[in-house]
């Protein structure tokens, strides 16, 4: 049975392929950008199940719009999926905390804010979904994406508290971590080039990010990322592509290592 999707960011990248896919099946889409003429060639073979919308998610108007002429069109909206967000690269001690604060209203309070307007129906029906698109970086601090990867942790600890309090009423939420993918992401992130005393080739080999080669296709990632939500028990969390996957178990490894060191102390023992 075919569904209605609310997709952010679908200009480039991950967004617009999960909105390729799902149009190609049959679903019904309302595909959002910052500039909705970037999406004309989306949305134009597809007739009345495309919809292309202005969305920046920082705007509580624009969302209540989206929302507004989405369910005009279609009625409800079964799936609301947050991909919209940017980079942002520079070391704590210089990027600025306005940066910081420009990040988690793109990357966390814009999510949050589109959630909050999306649930009462989904409530209501007892029915939905609700899939973020997080990172690897929501699980490991990188050196120099420290920002990014706040608001990345931020949205993991939201999503998993989310997901804990909408199963029993039948709302589906999922979080996928993305490694490196083949999108405009990098080439549109935001630079303050670090200061000299960091050795950025030193940080990246122990943070394992340096190992990353090729990215991955993003039609590949939104093709797995649909399959695992078609199961009747979606995962929760889901690490997209084996590069991302090997970082996180180096870290798991490191973060192991360390808790059986201090073990003694986390006991408190004499």
């Amino acid at each position: 049975m075919s569904e209605t999707w609310l997709i952010t960011g679908c200009s480039t990248g991950f967004g617009r392929a999960m909105a390729e896919l799902l149009l190609e099946r049959g679903d019904r889409v309302i595909a959002t950008a910052r500039k909705p003429e970037t999406l004309a060639d989306l949305v134009a073979p597809h007739g009345d199940r495309a919809l292309a919308l202005k969305l920046d998610v920082t705007s509580a108007e624009d969302i209540a719009a989206v929302l507004a002429a989405g369910r005009d069109r279609f009625g409800a909206i079964d799936a609301l999926v947050n991909n919209a967000g940017y980079g942002h690269m520079g070391s704590v001690e210089e990027a600025s905390v306005e940066d910081a604060r420009a990040m988690m209203e793109t990357n966390f309070f814009g999510p949050l804010a589109l959630i909050k307007a999306a649930l009462p129906d989904m409530i209501a029906r007892r029915a939905g979904r609700i899939v973020n698109v997080g990172s690897v970086a929501g699980q490991v601090g990188f050196p120099v994406l420290g920002y990014y990867c706040a608001s990345k942790f931020a949205i993991s600890g939201l999503t998993e508290s989310l997901g804990a309090e909408l199963a029993p009423l039948g709302i589906k939420v999922t979080l996928a971590e993305l490694g490196p993918f083949a999108t405009q992401f990098a080439a549109s992130m935001d630079i303050v080039p670090p200061a000299p005393h960091y050795d950025m080739a030193e940080l990246t080999r122990v943070a394992g990010n340096a190992r990353w080669l090729v990215p991955d296709d993003a039609r590949d990632g939104a093709r797995a990322l649909l399959a695992a939500l078609a199961d009747p028990n979606p995962p929760r969390r889901l690490v997209l592509g084996q590069q991302g996957l090997e970082v996180i178990e180096l870290h798991e490894g490191y973060r192991a290592e360390e808790r059986a060191r201090w073990l003694p102390v986390t006991r408190m023992e004499a």
